[in-house]
């Protein structure tokens, strides 16, 4: 195997460099998600970077939880004659379907340093079915 094989760049004789993992990478990137789950609650982790708390929507319905988030942004520059003006925008949205027994109306959200948090409580007789199951050995 040729060394440029293993390059993390496309790179042929007449091409310019590309760096693979950034090619498509307005396209194909989400946030990242973390879901954790106990005996009293879920918990849903997205980070958000670069969001503020007015860019997030959190929603529950017919047993899933919806999160969006979209920031709009204009830099816009007039230095001695120049003129420049760059926007940018950023849609996310990401639809988690939810366990039975969750009890929907205590469901609290915060969002901190581009973190957004979910805490989803389970309903008491959720927390009564949850049954350890043990697991033997097999010779």
């Amino acid at each position: 195997m040729k060394i440029k094989k293993l390059l993390p760049w496309n790179w042929r004789e007449n091409d310019i460099p590309v760096r693979r993992e950034y090619m498509f990478e307005s396209i194909a990137t989400s946030p990242r998600i973390d879901v954790r789950e106990s005996d009293n609650e879920t918990v849903i982790e997205a980070e958000l970077p670069g969001m503020k708390k007015e860019d997030v929507d959190v929603s529950i319905s017919n047993g899933t939880l919806t999160v969006k988030a979209e920031r709009r942004e204009e830099k816009e520059k007039n230095r001695r004659g120049f003129y420049s003006l760059a926007r940018s925008w950023s849609v996310f949205e990401k639809t988690i379907p939810l366990p039975d027994g969750i009890d929907i109306d205590h469901v609290e959200a915060s969002f901190k340093r581009g973190v957004l948090r979910v805490i989803l409580p389970k309903t008491a007789g959720a927390r009564e079915r949850i049954r350890q199951i043990p697991v033997s050995v097999e010779a």
